[in-house]
C-alpha cells in the first residue's frame, strides 16, 4: 500500500495568559476552609521569620473564656477590686482553678453537640455527615426550615447512603439534648419518648401521629378518643393489629401517658444560643448578613447591598477564627523573606475581598430570601454571579462548590454557600423561571393538608401545572424525595 505525505510550515500567533505561582496560591487559599487556612497561616509564620502573629485565635478564646468565668464568679465588690488589680501579677494557679471550676457560658447548640460528637468513635464519613447535620439545625434545634438531610448525600449509592443517613440522624438525635435534628417538635417528642429510659408505650402511640388525642389534655377525654379510634378501626375490613390493641386503656393508663408526654421538651434547643453565636471558623467561612437602615445604593467595596428605604444588608468577612499576622519590623532588611511575606498577606487579602464580593452578589440576587426567609429563592447560576463581578466562573465555584465548607450566616440560620444557587422549571407561559426551592415549598404545603396526604406524584404534577409550573412527574418525585417525603404508597 503506497503512502504519501507532505510537510507544510505555518506561522501562528497566539495570546496565552498563564497564571503565576502567586495567583495559583491565592486561588488555592480561596477554596480552603478556615481550618485548613488557619494551619497554613501558622505554618507560614513558622517558616518565614518576616511574619509575626498579632493575634492568636486559641489564646484569645482562652482569654475570653477566663474573663467570662471570672466575671461570673466575683461579687460586685470583688469585681471592683479585680478591675483595680487586673494589671498586677496574679497567681496562675488561681486563674486555672477558677477557669476549671466554671461551666461554659453562652455555649451554642452546635458547640454543645460537636463536643459530644468529637468524643465518639465514628468513621470519617459518619463524622462528616453528623457535622453537616448539626450545622444545618435552626435556632430551635430542628431542620424543618433548613435543608433536607438528603441534600448532603452525593447520590452515588442510594441504598448505602440512606442507611448512613438514618444512622447519623439517630446519632445526633441521641446526643444531649435528646430530640434535636428532627423535622418538627412533634417528631422530636416521639424521638425523646423512644430514647427515654422508661418509655410509655401508650404515649409512644399517641406521639406517633395522634397528638390530636391530647386536645384537651384530660385523661378521661383522651381515653374516650382512644376507644373511638379503636372502634373505627375494627369496622374496617382487613384492618391489621396495632400496638394499641395490646395495651390496657383506662383513665389511669391515659393519665400516666399524659404525665410522661408532659415531661418531654418540645423545644430541646431552649437555653442554648442560636447558630449565630457559633465561632464562625468552626463551620469554616461564614458571611454575616445583618439588616440595618440606611444605604439606598449598593457598595460592594464596603460590603453593602441596598434593600429598600427601611434597611440595607451588611456583609462581613468572618475573620475572627483566623490568626492575625503582619510583617515583622525587625526583618525589614531581609528582602527575600519580606517579599514572600507580603505575597502571602496579599493572597489572604485577595481571599477576603473575593468572598465579600461574591457574598454581596449572592445577597443582591437573592434579596427576597434574605428579607423573607426559606422558600423564596430565585433561580441563580454561578455564571450569572461571575458575569456580574466580571470574574471567571471557576473562581465562583471555588467558594460555592457543593463539597466546599463555606457557609453564610443569616437571621434565618446557617446555610452552605451552594444553597443559594438553585435550578428551576419554566412557567406555563414560558416567560419566567420558578426556582426548585419554590416548587419544593409548594409540594410541602400541598401534602401538609390532611385531604392531600395520599396524593400521587402524577396528581401533584397536575396540581403544580394548574398553578403555573411546567414540571414533569419525575421532577416532582425528585423534589419530594429531597424533602424527605415518602411516596403515596408509604405515607
Amino acid at each position: 500500500m503506497a503512502f504519501s505525505g507532505s510537510f507544510e510550515q505555518k506561522q501562528v500567533q497566539k495570546q496565552v495568559q498563564r497564571l503565576s505561582q502567586v495567583q495559583i496560591t491565592a486561588l488555592n487559599y480561596l477554596s480552603m476552609g478556615n481550618s485548613d487556612l488557619r494551619d497554613e497561616i501558622y505554618r507560614a509564620v513558622s517558616d518565614n521569620p518576616a511574619l509575626e502573629l498579632v493575634r492568636d485565635v486559641e489564646e484569645n478564646q482562652n482569654s475570653a473564656l477566663f474573663e467570662r468565668a471570672l466575671e461570673r464568679d466575683l461579687t460586685f465588690g470583688q469585681k471592683n477590686d479585680y478591675l483595680v488589680s487586673r494589671s498586677r501579677t496574679i497567681d496562675s494557679d488561681k486563674f486555672q482553678q477558677i477557669l476549671e471550676n466554671q461551666e461554659s457560658y453562652g455555649e451554642s447548640l452546635q458547640e454543645h453537640l460537636l463536643h459530644q460528637l468529637n468524643a465518639m468513635k465514628l468513621s470519617e464519613k459518619e463524622t462528616e455527615l453528623c457535622r453537616r447535620l448539626i450545622y444545618n439545625l435552626d435556632k430551635n434545634g430542628f431542620y424543618g426550615s433548613m435543608l433536607a438531610p438528603q441534600t448532603f448525600l452525593p447520590g452515588k449509592n442510594p441504598a448505602a447512603e440512606h442507611e448512613l443517613l438514618e444512622r447519623c440522624l439517630k446519632i445526633v438525635q441521641s446526643l444531649d439534648p435528646v430530640g434535636t435534628c428532627c423535622k418538627t417538635p412533634e417528631e422530636s417528642l416521639f424521638v425523646q419518648a423512644q430514647l427515654a429510659e422508661e418509655s410509655n408505650e401508650l404515649a409512644l402511640f399517641i406521639l406517633d401521629g395522634h397528638l390530636d388525642f391530647l386536645n384537651p389534655p384530660e385523661p378521661a377525654k383522651i381515653c374516650a378518643k382512644l376507644f373511638d379510634f379503636q372502634q373505627e378501626r375494627r369496622k374496617k375490613a382487613f384492618a391489621s393489629e396495632i400496638i394499641l390493641d395490646k395495651l390496657e386503656i383506662n383513665q389511669k393508663t391515659c393519665a400516666a401517658a399524659l404525665k410522661f408526654i408532659l415531661s418531654l421538651n418540645p423545644h430541646p434547643a431552649q437555653g442554648y444560643t442560636s447558630s449565630a453565636g457559633v465561632d464562625a471558623g468552626r463551620p469554616d467561612v461564614v458571611l454575616i448578613v445583618t439588616k440595618e437602615p440606611g444605604a439606598s445604593v449598593d457598595d460592594y467595596s464596603r460590603g453593602i447591598v441596598s434593600g429598600n428605604s427601611d434597611f440595607h444588608f451588611q456583609i462581613k468577612y468572618a475573620s475572627g477564627s483566623l490568626p492575625e499576622i503582619r510583617i515583622s519590623p525587625d526583618f525589614l532588611m531581609d528582602k527575600e523573606n519580606v517579599s514572600k511575606a507580603q505575597a502571602f498577606i496579599n493572597s489572604l487579602k485577595f481571599r477576603e475581598s473575593s468572598i465579600v464580593l461574591q457574598g454581596c452578589a449572592i445577597v443582591h440576587a437573592q434579596k427576597v430570601f434574605f428579607a423573607k426567609g426559606p422558600g423564596h429563592l430565585t433561580v441563580l447560576t454561578r455564571r450569572k454571579i461571575a458575569q456580574e463581578l466580571k470574574i471567571h466562573e471557576s473562581t465562583v465555584s471555588r467558594m460555592t462548590a457543593k463539597n466546599s465548607s463555606k457557609y453564610i450566616q443569616t437571621e434565618w440560620g446557617l446555610f452552605p454557600a451552594h444553597y443559594f444557587f438553585t435550578s428551576g422549571v419554566s412557567s406555563n407561559d414560558g416567560q419566567r423561571k420558578i426556582s426548585s426551592d419554590r416548587i419544593k415549598q409548594k409540594i410541602q404545603a400541598i401534602l401538609s393538608r390532611p385531604e392531600n396526604e395520599n396524593l400521587s406524584d402524577n396528581q401533584l404534577c397536575e396540581i403544580l401545572n394548574q398553578k403555573g409550573a411546567k414540571i414533569a412527574r419525575r421532577t416532582v418525585a425528585k423534589y419530594r424525595a429531597q424533602l424527605g417525603l415518602k411516596n403515596s404508597y408509604k405515607r
